[in-house]
């Protein structure tokens, strides 16, 4: 793994106001990654994870604090600028697939690609490169609604690693599906990792989906601990 970070966040804070009351999600929150690195996030329901992972990913905004992905500190971006640059260097895995179901799989797959000025031949030509590496080439021209959950989100991770992004962020990628099929998933992320040294950020409830990182998170309180990996204790 490169000693050189692509992503430093530090001083991260982030309140909600309910009703009179202001929550307090993120207080002073700081974490790198790196290239090849496996993160995961775990945390209680409601533990402000998920806010994390949107901040990190540049779907919301922290209240204090910087995101600094490749020398750029995106919090300053202006939104439009932000969705080009989440197209060049982020993708997201999310429970639930969010396929575009008037088109076919092989289209959703090159969709990014076709956002960002490809030609349709070159945008298919990765597309079924890329669902050929992760066994779905098959259902190219099927439609999101005659395909299972683990081929939906076989396709949702197609798609987010078209654009070569320096980072995936990966929401309860599983929880949408059971757990041989959710384990097929898991695997498929290891091998992305390994084989293209792809970063992962992985959100989870859930311990031994956890443990498939490299280095594991716990948000509790508003603060972050890093899980000594060898106790299980949080530092």
């Amino acid at each position: 793994m490169s000693e050189e970070h692509i992503l430093h966040a530090y001083g991260i804070t982030k309140t909600y106001q309910s009703g009179s009351e202001i929550l307090l999600i993120l207080k002073d929150v700081a974490l790198k990654l790196y290239p090849g690195d496996f993160v995961s996030l775990m945390g209680a329901s409601g533990s402000g994870k998920s806010t994390f992972l949107n901040i990190l990913g540049t779907m919301d905004s922290p209240d204090q604090g910087h995101v600094i992905i490749h020398g750029t500190d995106t919090v300053v971006l202006k939104e439009s600028q932000l969705a080009d640059f989440r197209r060049k260097h982020i993708g997201f895995v999310f429970q639930f697939h969010y396929l575009l179901p008037e088109f076919t799989v092989g289209e959703n797959v090159a969709m990014p690609l076709l956002i960002a000025g490809y030609s349709r031949s070159k945008a298919m030509e990765s597309a079924l490169e890329l669902m050929d590496y992760l066994g779905i080439v098959e259902r190219k021209d099927h439609f999101p609604s005659e395909i299972s959950g683990g081929e939906k989100q076989r396709v949702a991770i197609c798609r987010a690693l078209i654009a070569k992004p320096d980072i995936i962020f990966a929401d309860e990628p599983t929880g949408n599906l059971d757990r041989e099929t959710g384990s097929h998933v898991l695997d498929l992320f290891k091998k992305i990792n390994r084989d293209f040294n792809q970063s992962f950020f992985l959100v989870t409830h859930d311990e031994s989906i956890a443990a498939i990182a490299t280095r594991q998170y716990l948000l509790k309180d508003a603060t972050l601990f890093k899980v000594d990996l060898e106790s299980g204790h949080k530092e």
